[in-house]
């Protein structure tokens, strides 16, 4: 089985300018970049179970435009559509949304930024 930051890499092949932890250092944008944390679910037999994932998606444009067609957001909980969170939900492990929401990128502030939390799961055999 792929690592999660391949199969992650994988889903989101068709966005430009994606990268895996941190962006380089001058990115072109807009951009998108996704880290992950990982535990295993408590309850399993000793090298079997699950591991739930913690992926935080961050995508960073030149306006807020670029920023919603990326990563559209809607009133109240309606949050639906834009690319990355189609290609997240279409993954095979993806459990649910857990947030999204504005985010700020320090070194350059014209920029706008937003962010996409999402969990998987996968089995650890």
């Amino acid at each position: 089985m792929a690592t999660v930051h391949q199969m992650i890499t994988a889903a989101l092949a068709a966005i430009p300018n994606c990268w895996a932890v941190e962006l380089p250092p001058h990115p072109a944008f807009p951009a998108v970049v996704f880290d992950v944390e990982t535990e295993p679910e408590t309850g399993w037999c000793i090298n079997g179970g699950y591991d739930q994932h913690e992926v935080q998606i961050i995508a960073l444009a030149d306006t807020l435009e670029e920023l919603d067609a990326l990563i559209p957001t809607g009133p109240g909980s309606a949050r639906v559509g834009g690319p990355i969170r189609s290609a997240i939900e279409a993954m095979e492990f993806f459990q649910y949304e857990a947030s999204c929401g504005d985010a700020d990128y320090e070194p350059d502030p014209r920029k706008y930024g937003r962010h996409l939390t999402v969990w998987l799961r996968t089995p650890r055999f």
